[in-house]
């Protein structure tokens, strides 16, 4: 009876994890003071979903993923869940979450206002062609193939929770002009899906005259979603390793160098990002990055 009873959660929990049903929720804490389950937990309102929807009230949590940090939740002004949600009490209106994701802000910093600029013009692949309000939404290759000079809509946005897409482009966003030492290729990988499996940034913006204008960008949290392979080469004579970085922000062995003069300046990051180094050619020298907070040190991530 026992293993029947663990067969059916198992397969209660692979459904879940399989399911392709996910959506994406803000959240803000249940502070009203009761006893559980009338007061406590969460309301979850799906993104995208206007201002009529109601909240939904959850009352319970669960997951299996070792690299989500439910603790995220609680910057809920800052924080996007993503997983399945569950109606378990119709009178009382009690829901059940799944969690599958978390996405957290990236933070701007002061700046003079100006913003990184992309190429082209839109063309809509919905009536109207025009997405006037901010929507959230994912960012991919369009498939159109022509000449990018002639306003190519080279990308898409599809909007989170609703069955709608445009196609446009331009787009700008605050961060690259505004983060210093951001790793650029990183972000653009995260930015721009290219048919991977990972599920990359949100953004949130707003398309017009021909142009997506990107005014904030959620980055996924469990960034790597894999282990870094560990460094096996040894050098000799002297030498130092040096090292360039992935996409997954990894440290890639480069080659083995002779130690030269470096700065010994550090430089800092800006409030709402983290500092790494790793040593690089030609001379061995710490090249840094400011990486978000909300991601893990990829060094540390755990196997999913």
């Amino acid at each position: 009876m026992r293993i029947l009873i663990f067969l059916i959660i198992l397969i209660q929990i692979i459904n879940i994890i399989n399911c392709n049903d996910v959506e994406y929720f803000s959240i803000r804490k249940d502070l009203r003071k009761c006893a559980a389950p009338n007061c406590g937990g969460y309301f979850f309102k799906r993104i995208n979903s206007g201002p009529n929807e109601k909240e939904m009230h959850v009352t319970a949590l669960s997951l299996i993923n070792a690299n989500l940090k439910p603790n995220k939740m609680d910057d809920e002004k800052n924080v996007i869940v993503s997983g399945d949600i569950t109606l378990t009490n119709k009178e009382q209106g009690f829901y059940s979450f799944f969690l599958k994701g978390i996405h957290q802000r990236m933070v701007i910093p002061p700046s003079d206002g100006s913003v990184n600029k992309g190429s082209g013009v839109l063309t809509a692949s919905n009536k109207g062609g025009t997405l006037a309000v901010e929507s959230y939404g994912f960012l991919s290759d369009s498939d159109v193939r022509c000449i990018r000079a002639e306003g190519c809509p080279v990308y898409e946005l599809s909007k989170i929770n609703r069955n709608e897409s445009i196609n446009f482009a331009t787009f700008t966003e605050p961060y690259t002009t505004s983060v210093p030492l951001l790793d650029s290729d990183w972000f653009n990988s995260r930015l721009i899906n290219t048919n991977s499996a990972y599920i990359g940034s949100i953004v949130l913006g707003s398309i017009s005259k021909g142009e997506l204008t990107i005014s904030t960008i959620f980055v996924n949290t469990e960034d790597p979603a894999s282990p870094c392979q560990q460094t096996t080469t040894n050098c000799t004579g002297g030498k130092i390793q040096t090292f360039t970085r992935s996409l997954n922000r990894c440290p890639v062995f480069d080659k083995c160098v002779n130690r030269g003069v470096c700065h010994l300046g550090v430089p800092h990051c800006p409030v709402g990002y983290t500092s790494y180094s790793l040593k690089s050619a030609p001379n061995g020298c710490l090249k840094y990055y400011c990486d978000p907070d909300s991601l893990p040190n990829p060094s540390r991530v755990l196997g999913p």
